[in-house]
């Protein structure tokens, strides 16, 4: 099973993808990952009114740096999984003309009939405010050895689509479709439909480059507000005490698969944050729990 990036308040929760079950060698750190800087290259100029709704949203967002608790929230009779222990931590940056992601985690996987497996991953992007222009880094190890890694830009004309230069595993341009979006402009979005309260369902292409092909339909059903008040973490750092429910559903890029990979379920505030998580893999849940946040000044541009 594998797992594009979930969009998480103007950034992405890494992939969690399932490793395969073998014998684990002992895990070690991977190479460090620079921070996408914005790209030399000319940017595509996003215009219309999804441009203009994405910058104006940015500016009420909370740059902001997190950690989260990762563990298993339930399995079906049956699963192999028996158990998930791990951490994740991400800083969300404003950097003037772009938003930064910086984020790692490290998960363990128990397994009933194998060894158990740890995967750590460290992804980082730069995504311009406009949301035309996206650089991503996803390097990912299995108990300790490099599984993958890709690397590259994506640039979007507006709603017209655009292309992805991939430049890890291998070069390769990969067209992106009309109505594709990347994922903090994915979340902006999101946050939009929730505050108009109109349609409850949105659906949109979601480009995360964490997989070298078109961007897949990401499904979101948005509920109303409820308050947050017993979470004294997010109370205490922003002041915060409602958010809305989202379901999101992950498709592939397959007409003939009515079914999504997985989907997740999260509370999101107005300002960008996810205050928990709960990822659905079918068989058993990953439940993804806030414990630490401190807001994130931001720059005078």
């Amino acid at each position: 099973m594998r797992a594009r990036l979930v969009s998480m308040g103007l950034a992405s929760l890494a992939v969690l993808a399932l490793p395969a079950l073998a014998a684990a060698p002992p895990a070690v750190a991977p190479p460090p990952v620079s921070t996408p800087s914005a790209p030399t290259l000319a940017p595509t100029q996003a215009v219309g009114p999804m441009a203009a709704t994405v910058t104006a949203l940015g500016l009420q967002m909370s740059p902001h740096r997190a950690a989260y608790r990762l563990t298993l929230a339930s399995s079906k009779e049956g699963s192999r999984v028996t158990g998930v222990v791990g951490a994740m931590n991400f800083a969300w940056n404003d950097v003037c003309r772009g938003w930064t992601t910086e984020q790692r985690f490290q998960i363990r996987f128990l397994y009933s009939e194998a060894d158990d497996q740890e995967m750590t991953t460290s992804y980082t992007t730069w995504e311009a405010k406009d949301g035309s222009v996206y650089r991503f880094n996803v390097r990912k190890q299995i108990t300790g050895q490099p599984d993958e890694e890709m690397k590259g830009v994506a640039t979007l004309s507006g709603e017209d689509g655009g292309v992805a230069h991939f430049e890890k595993p291998k070069p390769q341009d990969v067209q992106l479709a009309p109505g594709t979006v990347f994922p903090t402009a994915h979340t902006l979005l999101l946050i939009d439909q929730a505050r108009r309260g109109e349609a409850p369902v949105y659906v949109r292409p979601v480009f995360d480059g964490s997989e070298a092909e078109e961007a897949g339909p990401v499904s979101a059903v948005i509920g109303r507000a409820k308050p947050l008040a017993k979470d004294a973490v997010v109370v205490a750092a922003l002041h915060k005490d409602k958010a809305w429910p989202v379901h999101l559903a992950f498709f592939p890029n397959d007409d003939q698969q009515a079914l999504p990979d997985y989907d997740t379920a999260m509370m999101l505030m107005d300002n960008g944050i996810v205050q928990s998580m709960l990822i659905d893999y079918g068989d058993f849940k990953v439940r993804a729990e806030l414990v630490a946040l401190e807001p994130l000044p931001k720059p005078s541009c």
